[in-house]
């Protein structure tokens, strides 16, 4: 029977993204939204084992800056780059992991298009509601939200293309792109 073993890497950044959500309100800003959308997911991330997107980490940073001020949080962000490199590297390199971007750039794929599709729903629903009624407000909320999952599918499908070239280049440095 095979055990699965965490890449060291992983282990080095879950203890740090612990430590930078223990700095945070679990009911505040993007841990928050994190939390409610996603709470299997960032169960998985604290405990290592997978890694978050770059772009949900540049959000917890901000959170931080926010909470603690960005002379603060500031020199976080150049180690928390580095940290989720290594630990995204290390998570790529793993049995499957080929197999694994695959299904994730599939996936972000997925989410662009049904983010696309909500997008152009919610504004013709929008354009059909008049002035700035509850409805209307609502709808504009969603789109808002609709507009920022397809940023993020974007820029992880992004990433996963990245770190399928560094991975068949035999780079396998998990260069990741930020969320625009």
């Amino acid at each position: 029977m095979a055990v699965y073993q965490l890449p060291v890497e992983a282990g080095v950044f879950a203890r740090y993204l612990k430590g930078l959500t223990a700095l945070l309100d679990p009911g505040d800003g993007w841990y928050a939204i994190f939390w409610q959308r996603d709470p299997d997911g960032m169960r998985a991330c604290l405990d290592g084992a997978e890694i978050p997107p770059w772009d949900v980490v540049e959000s917890l940073l901000q959170d931080l800056a926010s909470a603690r001020g960005a002379e603060f949080a500031g020199p976080e962000s150049p180690r928390a780059r580095q940290l989720h490199t290594a630990a995204a590297a290390a998570h790529d390199r793993l049995p499957g992991g080929r197999e694994a971007l695959e299904e994730r750039l599939e996936l972000m794929r997925r989410e662009q298009v049904y983010a696309t599709g909500r997008a152009e729903e919610l504004v013709r629903r929008r354009l059909a509601e008049p002035g700035s009624t509850p409805e209307a407000e609502q709808l504009a909320n969603e789109l808002a939200w609709t507009r920022d999952d397809h940023a993020r599918a974007t820029a992880r499908a992004l990433s996963a293309v990245g770190s399928g070239r560094n991975q068949s280049s035999g780079t396998a440095d998990g260069r990741r792109v930020a969320s625009p």
